[in-house]
């Protein structure tokens, strides 16, 4: 995923020892931290152990430990108490750091090659060059698991987190199990039995789900390529971490799985572990064995060269940027994997949403006798007392317009354009200002007549602009359509104050607090509506006006 990118991105630096331990008579084979970063632990082909104080860089002398052959495997438990070590002829030794009290752990016959301790500070296991596996309780001393035969010989073994799981990888890098501690017996494997010999350890990872190793699929090749193993089905997970060229000697991981550490025989690299990101390339030649500090701020590293510095332990400071870089990285994989598993996105394990209720809802009921308007009324909380009665709905005229409501389009369209024809004969009612504004300012026109319809309704308010955009000709009052026509016995007079242009188009709050105050008054006005006649009024030529364009402005 990233190697491509990264091999031109990766500055290549060279590391320089901030601290450098000599006292070693032979080959350091392998070293520790102490959990508390401040002791480091070693063992030697000289046949001791040392312990160093990292502040001063001096051996703790009375530390020291010696053994009967060359030292191959040391290890230290997470809770500092136990310090293990492993070399020739299956020797196999743990010592209690407070008491200094020592054990022994007898039952391989050849070296031992590697060792580790549980996370919990209680088991130990150790692989040989006898090609088996064998769990020791530090406690009691007493084997709890083993022998685990392979094909190999062992070069790594590794307790899962929860000591339930042992992965194992052969001395050829060419072949990985993991066994169950409990049953003793093998999950699964990959690999063949193949030559070569590395000694770099392996690590679980992603709460034990996976396991990174450095590994080769085939004979001929040397393991070059870091891969990530599905712990379960031991198939590889995500992409490789490809960059060395030679022989992987050395790997350390972090303890919360930010940062990777890998060494050849030509170089040191550093890698962001999931985005799998080349931080940096260090020019150092012939590591032989790698570890990672238990803050991740140094590494420590020895040498295979056949001079004197095969003798000594350098520890270097990782680059501020590298660190900063890391850490930047884990900070957003830890705040996207909060987002995904929070309690806000993500519901408990095995909850189920409740089923939603369907509640079946009853038809409504409707008396068709029951008028429209009365059922409305009783919605909107109007009383019986104040309702109005409902009036059939007859087929409207195209001037039975309301008051309030706007002028059709098409009407207005016809007063834009032809508005400079229609006359008045008539006085408008001084009350409206509307009509007293037309009448002030059209006093020049003269009423005319034409031939047309008897009798038609109009709505009221505006008739003046309305009879004037129809070109319909002058009409007088016949009856008041608000009434029965058992009511109409006489006809409305002229100055018939409820025809002032009832209701003129005003602001719909003004309208609602209108009709609110005569409905709480008990009973809504009514608008009128004229039924008018046409009038024909000869000129004072004596002939009858036969133009279409004129109008009356009062009904």
């Amino acid at each position: 995923m990233a190697s491509a990118s990264t091999k031109t991105a990766a500055t290549k630096l060279i590391l320089k020892p901030s601290i450098t331990l000599k006292g070693h008579e032979g080959v350091i084979d392998s070293i520790s931290y102490f959990p508390d970063g401040q002791r480091m632990i070693s063992g030697s082909f000289d046949k001791t152990t040392r312990q160093w104080d990292l502040k001063t860089g001096k051996e703790i002398v009375e530390a020291r430990g010696d053994c009967k052959g060359m030292v191959f495997a040391v290890s230290v438990s997470r809770n500092g108490r136990w310090v293990a070590t492993g070399g020739v002829g299956g020797e196999l030794k743990a010592c209690e750091v407070e008491t200094g009290i020592v054990k022994t752990f007898k039952g391989h016959s050849y070296r031992i090659t590697c060792v580790d301790i549980s996370a919990d500070n209680t088991q130990l296991a150790c692989g040989s060059s006898d090609k088996a596996v064998r769990i020791w309780n530090l406690d009691t001393g007493k084997l709890v698991a083993g022998p685990f035969k392979s094909e190999d010989e062992v070069g790594a073994v590794r307790f899962s987190s929860d000591s339930k799981k042992l992965a194992v990888k052969s001395v050829t890098g060419k072949r990985l199990e993991v066994w169950d501690v409990q049953s003793q017996k093998l999950d699964v494997r990959v690999g063949k039995a193949r030559f070569g010999v590395t000694y770099s350890p392996v690590f679980w990872t992603k709460n034990n789900k996976t396991i990174i190793a450095a590994f080769s699929f085939t004979e001929d090749d040397v393991n070059t390529t870091i891969y990530e193993f599905d712990a379960s089905t031991l198939e590889t997970v995500g992409t490789p971490f490809k960059g060395h060229t030679k022989l992987v000697t050395g790997l350390a991981l972090s303890f919360d799985n930010t940062l990777l550490a890998s060494a050849s025989v030509d170089n040191i690299k550093l890698w962001a572990f999931e985005s799998r990101q080349l931080f940096a390339s260090f020019d150092v030649q012939h590591i032989y064995r790698l570890v990672l500090s238990p803050d991740s701020c140094q590494l420590a590293y020895t040498t295979l060269t056949n001079n004197d510095r095969d003798r000594e332990i350098c520890i270097c400071d990782i680059p501020p940027k590298v660190l900063a870089q890391a850490r930047n990285i884990a900070r957003t994989k830890s705040n996207l994997d909060h987002l995904l598993h929070s309690h806000a996105t993500r519901p408990p394990v095995g909850y189920r949403r409740p089923p939603i209720p369907i509640v079946p809802r009853p038809p409504p009921i409707r008396d068709p006798q029951q008028a429209t308007f009365p059922r409305l009324s009783k919605l909107l909380h109007f009383s019986r007392a104040n309702a109005v009665p409902v009036r059939h709905i007859q087929p409207r005229d195209p001037l039975d317009v309301p008051a309030t409501s706007s002028l059709p389009y098409s009407l207005s369209a016809q007063a834009a354009t032809r508005f400079d024809q229609f006359e008045t004969s008539s006085p408008p009612p001084p009350s409206n200002g509307v009509i007293q504004s037309l009448r002030q300012h059209l006093s020049f026109l003269v009423p005319r007549h034409n031939h047309g319809p008897p009798v038609t309704e109009v709505a009221p308010g505006r008739k003046f602009t309305r009879l004037a955009a129809a070109k319909l000709p002058d009409y007088k009052k016949v009856d008041d359509t608000r009434h029965p026509s058992s009511q109409h016995g006489a006809m409305p007079q002229e100055n018939d104050s409820a025809d002032v242009d009832s209701l003129p188009d005003v602001h719909w709050c003004k309208a609602f607090l209108c009709y609110s105050s005569c409905l709480s008054h008990g009973r809504l006005r009514m608008p009128p509506r004229w039924r008018l006649e046409r009038v024909d009024i000869p000129r004072q030529d004596g002939a009858a006006n036969s133009n279409s364009d004129g109008a009356q402005s009062r009904s």
